[in-house]
């Protein structure tokens, strides 16, 4: 599992997400593509889980899921 603070701008995505802007999760999941592109990490099938802390900040949780991805 990969574990990372969210930056200001993915956090304020975030946010909104949860407010009930729910059209935000596609430019929350290419935030992330780009964070793990910029970490030269290859992405293929992967769940993406978000924590969130109580000052409003969030991290982000990525599992591989290539195990469940279409054969």
């Amino acid at each position: 599992m990969l574990r990372w603070p969210a930056d200001e701008a993915l956090n304020q995505l975030i946010r909104r997400y949860y407010a009930g802007e729910a059209a935000l999760w596609e430019a929350i999941r290419q935030h992330i593509d780009e964070e793990l592109r910029r970490r030269q990490i290859l992405h293929g099938a992967y769940h993406i889980r978000l924590r969130g802390h109580d000052d409003g900040t969030y991290d982000v949780l990525i599992d591989d899921a290539s195990a469940y991805a279409n054969e």
